[in-house]
């Protein structure tokens, strides 16, 4: 039997072991606290609320505190760096996200993927991961596809008879494209360009508008064989043959056929859903996200591939989310990350028409298809023209892999400015704009 001084022993062990039980489910139950930085639509906002609920739910030991920075995204993410209070996880633009992954601002997440096979870089499309360091290293990929083609309303294509453009990449030549932007555009007294009496000065509709950055431009100049600069990134070609004859026969909708409006009207004009829905125009080129706001728009949507000057060409662009290295909980960051990016968890915004998914299931398995197209949203042949353009013909934009990018892209830019405004000939533009980028193209991230 036990003596007193025994028992107090027992007591007092016990009620030691009460107190470190207590203590270690204190310490247990005390939250990890993450931050994550987004920017994007109303819908964006609000799917991207969603996600974070979700998670939470699946991993309640992690809190995340959601900070929506609308404007000045960079801006504010720097400060946020310079005052010590870095996010965890967020998304950043295409033009900072290498530079500051050399810089170590953000994380390389190779080590994070060989530990965890739930991302690899077979699971998602091959296009969309951002690589540097010789290709050694990746910071992950775009939070979602996008990619650049054409929507058009049925409605102004059936009234006036013409065909609509094939679903099918590789179909619709580009003298086939200018002829059905002739034939859909007319003056306010209904002629057409060519007709006698067609007033350029006083259209009604419009065949085709397009924008003059740099996104809706370079996949004509690849499909006719030219570049901005060469396979390495060091030698402009900007001004070479094929990309100058590109770019003369997108100016030449504008001011030689009249089936575009100006760079000028388009500053007055409203946003592309509205000009198909008013039948200002007919044709639009603009990137997948558009299906957003056009299935919205209350008329008959259509969808094709851009046409195609000798080759059929998808531009593959995306900015990525990423893990800031000034976290001081990577592994939960990763758990974050990994489940943003994830299709599955951001379903509504790919069924919304916003997003295209990452994950390579969702473009080659039916049922996963079934998961994401929506009737309302999707036209008919957006499986063609979407989904398989990108399957097949997809090419990932310059900015997954040039250093310099958003100077790269400015020089362009105001380079051809002249040009766009009918000001100067398509190989004067560009051979000042291929001397403005010499200083400029100093190689790729990854090699």
């Amino acid at each position: 039997m036990l003596g007193k001084k025994g028992s107090r022993i027992i007591i007092l062990l016990l009620a030691t072991a009460l107190c470190l039980s207590l203590f270690a489910a204190a310490v247990s139950a005390e939250k990890v606290k993450l931050k994550y930085t987004y920017w994007g639509s109303p819908l964006e906002k609000t799917a991207q609320e969603e996600m974070l609920k979700e998670f939470m739910k699946a991993y309640p030991h992690i809190e995340v505190q959601p900070i929506y920075i609308p404007s000045d995204y960079v801006t504010k993410i720097t400060a946020m760096l310079a005052a010590g209070d870095p996010p965890d996880v967020g998304q950043l633009g295409e033009g900072q996200v290498l530079a500051w992954a050399e810089e170590g601002v953000v994380l390389d997440i190779t080590p994070f993927m060989e530990q965890d096979p739930e991302v690899s870089f077979e699971s998602r499309l091959p296009m969309t991961w951002y690589m540097y360091d010789g290709g050694k290293k990746t910071v992950g990929t775009n939070l979602a596809v996008e990619i650049m083609m054409m929507f058009y309303n049925k409605e102004i294509f059936d009234e006036a008879g013409v065909p609509y453009p094939p679903a099918k990449a590789g179909e619709w030549t580009w003298d086939e494209f200018v002829e059905t932007a002739i034939a859909l555009t007319k003056d306010r007294n209904g002629r057409r360009p060519g007709e006698p009496g067609f007033d350029p000065n006083n259209i009604d509709t419009y065949g085709v508008a397009f924008g003059t950055w740099w996104a809706p431009i370079l996949p004509f100049v690849w499909s006719n064989g030219g570049d901005w600069f060469d396979e390495e990134g060091r030698e402009p070609l900007i001004n070479k043959p094929e990309s100058v004859e590109a770019l003369q026969k997108l100016n030449d909708l504008i001011y030689k056929y009249h089936v575009a409006p100006t760079p000028t009207q388009m500053q007055t004009f409203p946003a592309f859903n509205i000009l198909l829905q008013t039948r200002k125009v007919a044709m639009v080129v603009d990137g997948q996200w558009a299906l957003l706001d056009l299935a919205q728009s209350g008329f008959k949507l259509g969808a094709a591939p851009l046409p195609t000057l000798k080759e059929p060409v998808c531009l593959e662009l995306g900015a990525p989310n990423v893990i800031f290295a000034a976290t001081k909980h990577p592994q939960e960051a990763w758990l974050l990350y990994k489940w943003s990016t994830t299709s599955s968890k951001v379903m509504s915004l790919n069924k919304s028409g916003l997003w295209m998914p990452l994950n390579i299931e969702y473009y080659t398995d039916p049922e996963k298809m079934n998961e994401w197209l929506t009737e309302g949203v999707h036209p008919p042949e957006y499986k063609e023209a979407a989904i398989d353009y990108v399957l097949e013909y997809g090419r990932r934009a310059p900015s997954y892999y040039m250093r310099n990018w958003e100077e790269i892209t400015s020089a362009i830019s105001q380079g051809l400015s002249n040009f766009w405004l009918g000001k100067e000939d398509a190989q004067t533009a560009a051979d000042k704009v291929a001397e403005a980028l010499r200083p400029l193209l100093q190689g790729r991230y990854d090699r």
